[in-house]
């Protein structure tokens, strides 16, 4: 196998089943493949560890995480890491390929992208943040470079080729190498501090910044001034250099990229609700910062440093570029001064021609602005104050309770300082009121999971319903979920109460359709259906049509209380039947013709005669005994029928 000292060539096998087909590209620690996988006939992207590095321990450690820390990562906004290995002394990870362009090119090729067309997939970026957040990976070095957009406008981050997880040594590296693009990266990794998920929604912000403006937020001659700026600066705000941009959008954005990252959005979650609700509402209040903020901006981000990070070796190269700066500014202004001596001498001469030429000279127009006292007033009274003026300013909103919202609390620079219009930036820190929080959508919750949750942040009451809902679960809120409501405000759970209960309605006699209805209206269910109607001739059941069906019975009497949903049974047929059933054709008694008993065992007879339907009335014995002559009773098995009280051959009822 050969080294890695250049690219390999195409048809090279590696890891004994992926074929190279042509180089992707290179980044800091690997160059990129497509290569087809000779196992799955699928085509890859493999990423091969740069040989000048390869032999690095450190190195070698950072690339192992990363594929294991990569592969557990599965989520639809993630470029999905298919497997990795060692051929040799190659290095590998294998991704799938994603056929599209980067963020970086589509920006290039059309500029700025609107605030319609970037939050689509910017919203896909956190979300992916968010999934590899909760798995413990910290991606860092998030920039337009590292998202692959697919042709379907499907955002895959790429190259967690830095990301590790997460533990409590993360900090940045101490042999000199700062991973991530010194364009994009936070303060806490220009500092060498401790580095968490707020890191990469700095990136994000940054990134976000750019793709609305087609511009680096923060740009220089080299990496420490960029990083440096990084440490002291806020960038001017994106509606500065595109004004379609809603300012709402750049307080989401200043969110982001807060010097400290306790005055960023906490997680990746919560900027993903943010911008989910910009998206239905533009013109709300977003971006809200809490009472700490990074007013000053030569304050650091992180106070937490190790001895051994890169961030006394910046801090000795920013005191080196100040001491060359003020030398040259020395020279400069020693040069500077003969020239505007000279020009004052050029001035005064031509003035004083123009005044003889012209009977006057103009007074040259004043290019400063003095800062007025903007606290306490309402931000549109201020806007409509500063309109005209040539003034650039940035609104951010805070968290105030005591303060009504749009109310200026805080400016920098402080009244009565002057600044250049078109220079310097003034800020306006503007109460946003209470701290606004996204309802959640509690329905089809539990009562307990819902108050609890609730309660942490509202004061919960709760109002029962009847409904087709299990009982004891949420039906709504009120406000409804998704509205951005205060901390501290009366959110109304609706609870359902189950189906109420109803009284049994009298459907006999009514139509089929009639009962149909009935029944619906009751929120009852129509259960089994019985036909009385048959056929005169066979006997059989016959099916009526629904249009002449009559109800005749009813499964649960009338006026009895029941559930909702309870199952009701009918029994129908025509008019016809209805009234034969309530009205039945009287059927005459038969005519019985009394049989000859005489001569019959006794119980014989009593068996015809019960066939019959007749009554066995008094029985007299004719037996004597023969020496008293007296009348005595025989047993029932010595009986027989001598006479019988009426004719045989009578007719009887």
């Amino acid at each position: 196998m050969q080294s890695h000292k250049h690219q390999l060539p195409a048809g090279m096998i590696v890891g004994g089943r992926y074929s190279v087909v042509r180089p992707l590209g290179q980044g800091g620690m690997a160059h990129v493949y497509l290569a087809d996988d000779q196992l799955t006939q699928s085509q890859i992207a493999l990423k091969v560890m740069n040989d000048d590095i390869s032999h690095d321990p450190e190195f070698i450690k950072r690339f192992d995480t990363e594929a294991r820390a990569a592969s557990r990562l599965d989520h639809p906004n993630i470029v999905k890491v298919l497997g990795y290995g060692q051929d040799e002394d190659l290095r590998y990870i294998v991704q799938e390929y994603v056929e599209g362009c980067t963020l970086s090119e589509m920006v290039h090729e059309k500029g700025a992208l609107s605030w319609q067309e970037a939050l689509p997939l910017m919203i896909q970026i956190a979300l992916a943040l968010e999934h590899a957040h909760r798995g413990g990976v910290i991606h860092r070095d998030i920039k337009p470079h590292n998202i692959l957009i697919t042709s379907d406008g499907i955002a895959k981050v790429t190259d967690f080729g830095i990301a590790r997880a997460v533990d409590s040594n993360t900090i940045t590296l101490t042999s000199g190498v700062t991973f991530g693009s010194v364009h994009y990266f936070s303060p806490e990794q220009a500092r060498g501090g401790l580095i968490s998920e707020k890191s990469d929604l700095y990136s994000f912000g940054i990134m976000l910044h750019e793709v609305l403006t087609a511009r680096l937020p923060f740009d220089g001659d080299t990496s420490v001034a960029v990083a440096i700026k990084h440490l002291q600066e806020m960038p001017p705000p994106a509606s500065s250099l595109n004004p379609d941009i809603p300012r709402s959008l750049d307080n989401i954005i200043t969110k982001c990229i807060q010097k400290s990252p306790e005055n960023r959005y906490q997680n990746a979650r919560e900027l993903v609700d943010e911008l989910d609700a910009f998206m239905a509402d533009p013109n709300g209040v977003y971006g809200v910062l809490g009472s700490q903020l990074d007013r000053d901006t030569s304050t650091s981000a992180i106070s937490l440093q190790r001895p051994e990070s890169n961030f006394a070796k910046l801090r000795e190269i920013e005191k080196t570029i100040v001491t060359r700066r003020r030398s040259r500014q020395r020279d400069i202004a020693i040069v500077v001064g003969i020239i505007l001596l000279s020009l004052f001498f050029l001035f005064v001469i031509g003035s004083w021609a123009w005044e003889k030429i012209s009977g006057g000279l103009q007074t040259p127009t004043d290019t400063t602005f003095e800062i007025g006292t903007y606290i306490g007033m309402d931000i549109t009274d201020v806007e409509k104050e500063l309109a005209g003026t040539g003034v650039d300013y940035s609104i951010i909103y805070r968290q105030d309770d005591s303060v009504d919202e749009d109310i200026v609390i805080d400016q920098n620079p402080s009244p009565g300082m002057t600044i250049r219009p078109g220079g310097s930036i003034l800020y306006l820190y503007v109460s946003g009121g209470r701290n606004m929080i996204t309802v959640p959508d509690y329905s089809g919750e539990t009562l307990a999971r819902a108050k609890a949750e609730l309660s942490l942040n509202f004061d919960v009451s709760i109002k029962y319903e009847y409904s087709d809902y299990e009982k004891d679960r949420v039906i709504k809120t009120i406000p409804a979920a998704g509205q951005r409501v205060a901390t501290g405000s009366e959110i109304v759970l609706v609870v359902s109460d189950g189906l109420p209960n109803v009284s049994m309605p009298n459907l006999v006699g009514k139509s089929f359709s009639e009962a149909k209805a009935e029944l619906i209206r009751l929120n009852l269910v129509l259960g089994p259906l019985t036909s009385l109607t048959v056929d005169p001739e066979t006997g059989t059941p016959v099916d009526v049509p629904e249009a002449q069906r009559v109800v005749i019975e009813q499964s649960i009497a009338p006026g009895t209380e029941i559930n909702a949903q309870r199952v009701i049974g009918l029994t129908y047929g025509t008019q016809l039947d209805y009234v034969q059933f309530f009205n039945p054709t009287p059927t005459p008694n038969p005519i019985i013709i009394m049989p000859d008993l005489a001569g019959m065992k006794y119980s014989e007879a009593i068996n015809l005669l019960t066939e019959l339907n007749l009554t066995l009335g008094p029985v007299v014995s004719m037996a004597t005994d023969p020496s008293t002559g007296e009348i005595i009773d025989l047993e029932e098995n010595q009986r027989f029928i001598l006479e019988q009280s009426i004719v045989p051959g009578t007719e009887v009822l």
